[in-house]
């Protein structure tokens, strides 16, 4: 699965609906095993810092900070044709974590538009902890 370089929330959620919890439930209430898909090679990483928690996140997200990003993400995601979409509090360090990742060789990585402000405002699933 091709990614564009930016998606709306409402697309992001569409395409990473598989990852939420209410897929989840649903994944177990059936009988017969979902087939394999490329979704599910998808990596959420949410680059905010810690501190930024506190007000949720996307179900499904790995919290790497825009920090760490350029350590972290080359050991855990070695494949630089693997789809990442990253996302941070309003899209402006979600745009810099793509730019350093594309920078590393990575082709498949996007960003989420406005971030996860947007992704609240369009009233799509959190995960508060």
């Amino acid at each position: 699965m091709q990614l564009p370089p930016r998606l709306r929330p409402t697309d992001a959620a569409t395409i990473l609906e598989p990852t939420t919890k209410a897929a989840q439930k649903r994944k177990r209430t059936k009988k017969a095993e979902p087939p394999k898909s490329a979704v599910r090679a998808l990596t959420l990483i949410d680059v905010r810092m810690p501190q930024e928690l506190g007000s949720g996140t996307i179900p499904g997200s790995e919290h790497i900070p825009l920090d760490n990003i350029l350590d972290t993400v080359p050991k855990s995601i070695p494949d630089p044709q693997a789809p990442v979409v990253v996302y941070c509090k309003s899209g402006m360090r979600g745009g810099m974590a793509q730019g350093a990742l594309r920078k590393l060789g990575y082709t498949n990585v996007s960003n989420i538009v406005g971030g996860f402000d947007a992704w609240q405002k369009a009233g799509l699933p959190v995960t508060v902890s």
